[in-house]
């Protein structure tokens, strides 16, 4: 029986060889999404595509609702949807980390972290193919480009570090339970309701908004959104989303150096 005594120098070594193996999950990455269109036409253009009609339809209904002015509230859709998919897809595939690499990590020794940080970058990857869309919307709509916009790399950044914690946490859970992944994926297209993506939070009441605060998605959502509207993302965003960074990476890093060693027997 494999003991749980925590295995730190283990752990810390998995995470920094893994990540330094960048010539390996940059390779995989960007192979993983080219086998996920492999024979299409348009290839990683085609989430691109689902992103740009789910947004035009929300642009053609909602703004009636909402009374609001399109030229406005376009660009703020278009860009929180580009963020969000991005967001949410490293929790969803988060889910699947290890699962989807059972035979690398069955046959194979290599650090885990390598599966992390194929993940994030695959999802960068996309992310890059989606933001055709705001730039087609920031041209049409001529809205301003600013210095803020550089703000987009850090944001990217920081949601990227909060994705590493994200796809080790849930990727080990979802290895043990397997109820885990679309129990993920359902509260997740939930959230998004939730969450100021198809609204302005200015709509909400002085009570709503203080709640809406404790959404790390907003904030998460909010670094790479503002950016891309040439305005600087709030303070409390940055403190949440370099908070939530911080404590997630240390609270991951104690579960991982404990039950790492059982990864490849829960497959």
């Amino acid at each position: 029986m494999l003991s749980l005594k925590p295995d730190y120098s283990g752990a810390f070594s998995d995470l920094v060889h893994g990540i330094a193996a960048a010539q390996i999950w940059l390779r995989l990455g960007w192979q993983e999404v080219k086998r996920r269109y492999r024979r299409t036409t348009f290839g990683p253009f085609w989430t691109t595509l689902g992103v740009g009609m789910y947004i035009g339809a929300y642009a053609f209904l909602l703004p009636r609702l909402f009374h609001v002015d399109m030229s406005q509230y376009l660009p703020y859709v278009a860009t929180g949807m580009v963020a969000w998919t991005f967001v949410t897809a490293l929790i969803t595939e988060g889910c699947a980390t290890y699962t989807a690499a059972v035979g690398l990590i069955q046959q194979l020794s290599f650090p885990f972290a390598v599966l992390n940080c194929m993940v994030i970058w695959r999802n960068i990857i996309v992310f890059f193919h989606n933001l055709v869309i705001v730039v087609i919307v920031v041209v049409l709509l001529k809205v301003p480009v600013t210095w803020n916009t550089l703000l987009l790399f850090p944001g990217l950044l920081i949601v990227s570090l909060n994705g590493m914690w994200i796809t080790i946490l849930l990727g080990m859970i979802s290895t043990r339970f397997r109820d885990v992944p679309p129990l993920v994926g359902n509260l997740v297209s939930i959230m998004i309701f939730v969450t100021p993506v198809f609204f302005f939070i200015t709509q909400l009441g002085p009570r709503s908004r203080h709640l809406m605060n404790l959404n790390l998605l907003l904030h998460l959502v909010e670094v790479l959104r503002a950016p891309m509207l040439g305005q600087v993302p709030p303070l409390i965003s940055y403190e949440a989303t370099i908070g939530s960074a911080v404590v997630g990476l240390i609270a991951t890093f104690v579960i991982y150096a404990r039950f790492r060693p059982r990864i490849a027997y829960w497959l």
